[in-house]
């Protein structure tokens, strides 16, 4: 499975391996910034928790924009309402 960029800084991520006890272990880690999953005893599922990390930030990145924009489309709502004589 390819790794996708990192969700912080773009930067290229690696997959290591590594002992731990008897068990091997998998990580991924941003290369640039030093973000990393958690130790995990399966290679794939590592992965998909890395590239799923991309998802989420982005959709977390759209919930931010939508709830910014929140007040300022209520507040020229009510001013247009008001520019054109509509009364709560």
């Amino acid at each position: 499975m390819k790794l996708e960029k990192c969700p912080c800084c773009l930067g290229q991520a690696d997959l290591a391996s590594m002992m731990v006890g008897d068990m091997e272990m998998w990580q991924v880690t941003c290369s640039s910034c030093g973000l990393s999953t958690e130790l995990d005893d399966d290679r794939a599922f590592s992965e998909e928790r890395w590239n799923k990390r991309l998802e989420h930030s982005k959709l977390k990145m759209w919930v931010t924009l939508l709830a910014s924009f929140l007040p300022f489309l209520a507040v020229a709502a009510f001013l247009g309402g008001s520019f054109m004589g509509l009364r709560l």
